[in-house]
């Protein structure tokens, strides 16, 4: 008998390995396999920290839970359901065939001094960049963005303060700079509530990331507040962090409804996820942004064929097994 769980733990690249907080991946893999059909599916399972709040362990018992009936998929954390519903549904056919060519958004996360020509050249032709901020000095902050700004005529940057920084202090970093080149600020703000102040102070648009996956009250009023300020461009789906399938279309069609598109990211899962990813935007209406899923290159191990990115697109081909040869 085929053992459902496959855990591996992906090796990550020396360069990324402050940005993802660990030097390696540990991930799992759920097989399902559908009684009627016989056809596999299969899910990664990859929470992560200071993203999750589960651990891979804890996601594990809660898939088991669900294996013996004993749980529902939306019952689960987070990165289990999202492996479940996933399992599932490649194995009713989901991402088995070709789709339209999924948009990816280059990410930077160093400072401007590792900006250097070679990963200029690496993130050139891409429409949308990500660089981090709020991590550093003011003044190294606008180092960074001075820097992509003039290295990267061609390119819009998304701004991406992870809850760091005071509105006033944020406001100075982007004082003098064309709101034109600037994509969307997401959530630098540490009171999200300030968010429309901010792009009125600048004239740029905000995302919306951590606010996405609270699920209280408050922060469905604030998502309303901010949606009639007209403010808010886009809403980011770390897909792992929202949840299940359903979940995440479900937040995809609650942004579209206060209008915003919707922008798929990974929380540094393998291959398998990210071209899994390419179908799940090929299915999402407002998903018209470039989206984060250009992350392949921060593993020296994946689970699969490397989802690259060329011409700054992930090709819409039908997903393969992760770890094939492991299911024999």
């Amino acid at each position: 008998m085929i053992d459902p769980i496959l855990r591996a733990s992906l090796e990550v690249q020396p360069f990324a390995r402050a940005i993802v907080g660990a030097a390696s991946r540990e991930v799992a893999f759920l097989r399902v396999e559908d009684d009627a059909t016989g056809r596999v599916g299969f899910g990664e399972c990859a929470p992560l920290a200071g993203l999750h709040r589960e651990t891979l362990d804890e996601a594990l018992a809660a898939i088991e839970d669900w294996m013996d009936g004993i749980r529902e998929v939306d019952e689960l954390p987070p990165s289990a359901a999202f492996a479940v519903s996933c399992a599932l549904a490649t194995s009713e056919g989901f991402a088995g065939g070709i789709v339209r060519d999924a948009e990816v958004a280059g990410f930077f996360g160093g400072t401007a001094a590792e900006l250097t020509d070679g990963e200029v050249a690496r993130l050139r032709g891409m429409r949308s960049v990500k660089l981090k901020i709020g991590r550093a000095s003011a003044a190294d902050d606008r180092a960074l963005v001075a820097r992509a700004l003039d290295a990267l005529p061609h390119a819009r940057l998304r701004l991406d303060g992870n809850r760091r920084m005071a509105l006033a202090s944020c406001t100075d970093i982007l004082r003098g700079i064309d709101p034109a080149r600037i994509e969307y600020l997401e959530e630098p703000l540490a009171d999200p509530s300030e968010l429309a102040e901010l792009s009125r102070a600048t004239g740029m648009p905000v995302a919306l990331d951590e606010l996405v996956v609270d699920g209280s009250d408050d922060a469905r009023a604030l998502r309303e507040d901010l949606a009639r300020t007209k403010c808010v461009a886009a809403w980011v789906l770390r897909m792992s962090a929202v949840g299940s399938l359903d979940r995440v279309y479900d937040r995809a069609a609650e942004a579209a409804r206060l209008g915003a598109d919707a922008v798929l990211s990974t929380a540094y899962e393998s291959s398998y996820t990210l071209r899994l990813a390419v179908h799940l935007a090929a299915a999402i209406p407002n998903a018209r942004r470039a989206h984060g899923l250009g992350t392949a290159h921060v593993l020296l191990q994946d689970s699969c064929a490397a989802a690259v990115v060329l011409d700054g697109r992930i090709a819409g081909t039908s997903v393969p097994a992760p770890f094939a040869e492991a299911w024999s």
